[in-house]
């Protein structure tokens, strides 16, 4: 099952596999769908256009769930989402940080409550104390595997390139396919920062390791 309820953006497309020219504005969910098909015409692939969410978290996360990797960014949907997984067992692993930084090699995995350094990382485990009850401390494992970096982030830099405002002033435009969806927009953010292929590409195979690694062993305990 792939959950997304975004659309491809041209921003997306040093990065991500499915941007693609011809995609631009098509649901990600969708397209990468097509994608895995392709690779692997047997499997049973099915795209979810929707934001998950406490609303819609008992509809998506229905049925057996082996396992979770969740790559969302939204702070409060993400906690959400581990922290339902934990009370019902479900095996998860979360992608901390991945944007502003520029060196893959310092992509580590452990267990959520031994993250350091990410400030994604820090905002996550606070939720999770504060609105799930979750009680955290370093070498006491909460069950929520983490991909983090301990690169500490790089400021963006300022834009050269988007129109000025009427004062005068560098503006910023959002070019954002789905920027009026009322859920994540680039006017609801603080800071946006940039994101490099060979560090989130590494985020996702780290993650993906996990899972096989975790999967791989569970088999070998079977009776």
């Amino acid at each position: 099952m792939l959950v997304d309820f975004d659309d491809v953006c041209v921003t997306n497309s040093n990065r991500q596999l499915h941007a693609l020219k011809g995609n631009i504005g098509k649901s990600k969910a969708m397209v990468m769908a097509e994608r895995l098909r392709l690779v692997s015409p047997t499997a049973t692939i099915e795209p979810i256009t929707k934001f998950y969410s406490e609303d819609t978290s008992e509809e998506l996360l229905a049925g057996r769930v082996d396992f979770v990797v969740d790559a969302i960014d939204n702070l409060k949907a993400k906690s959400h989402l581990l922290a339902t997984c934990v009370a019902r067992g479900i095996p998860v692993v979360s992608c901390m940080g991945a944007a502003a930084r520029i060196d893959p090699t310092r992509v580590r995995t452990s267990d959520l409550a031994d993250t350091e350094v990410c400030p994604f990382a820090r905002d996550v485990r606070n939720i999770l104390r504060k609105k799930h009850g979750f009680r955290i401390e370093r070498n006491r494992p909460i069950g929520i595997h983490a991909v983090w970096s301990d690169e500490s982030p790089i400021d963006p830099s300022p834009l050269t390139y988007d129109p000025r405002t009427e004062d005068g002033a560098q503006g910023f435009v959002c070019v954002c396919p789905n920027k009026d969806n009322g859920l994540q927009t680039c006017d609801r953010r603080a800071r946006i920062d940039g994101s490099m292929s060979f560090v989130t590409g590494t985020f996702g195979l780290v993650a993906a390791s996990v899972v096989v690694r975790a999967i791989g062993a569970r088999s070998e305990r079977a009776p």
